[in-house]
């Protein structure tokens, strides 16, 4: 098949623009907030609904950096039935206790080689948390990690197996 030089031109042009237009979808490897992160895991979904619940949206998706430890679905069922029930229902709870999951600062668990085992972060809510276990098995918290250091644009989401309260 032979293009003429139209036909050519036609398709280079077509090529250029529809490179322009997905390059910028192409270039982010990662979600841009730390909530579209977190809604994106499907075992987050009680935790995303309590951050909804208790108006802390535009907080995970401030210019960061944050860490968030979100519990998981598994965590929140853990809870006795009446106590979840309360907390998910009182907007003041919820808050108070998803604040003291988030950081104002990144906090990596695995940074390079090293496995954070030991020290301690201020949260948002005022706590302070310490880290645990060994480099198996890395806590926060006293609640064990899940899955670490998952990147968005401003900051991480590790997910830890326990709801801690303040």
């Amino acid at each position: 098949m032979r293009l003429t030089r139209v036909a050519a031109c036609r398709s280079v042009v077509g090529c250029l623009l529809a490179l322009t237009l997905t390059a910028p979808a192409l270039a982010r490897s990662h979600p841009a907030t730390v909530l579209e992160l977190a809604a994106q895991q499907k075992n987050l979904t009680t935790f995303v609904a309590a951050v909804h619940t208790a108006g802390l949206d535009d907080m995970l998706r401030g210019s960061g950096p944050l860490t968030v430890y979100a519990p998981t679905d598994e965590a929140f069922a853990r809870l006795p039935a009446g106590q979840r029930d309360a907390l998910l229902a009182d907007p003041v709870r919820l808050k108070a206790m998803l604040m003291g999951l988030v950081v104002n600062d990144k906090v990596l668990v695995h940074d390079g080689d090293a496995t954070t085992t030991g020290g301690a972060v201020r949260t948002v809510g005022g706590q302070q948390v310490a880290f645990g276990g060994d480099e198996q098995r890395p806590t926060f918290g006293g609640a064990r990690i899940v899955a670490a250091d998952l990147q968005a644009d401003n900051g991480y989401v590790t997910t830890i197996d326990k709801v801690l309260m303040p």
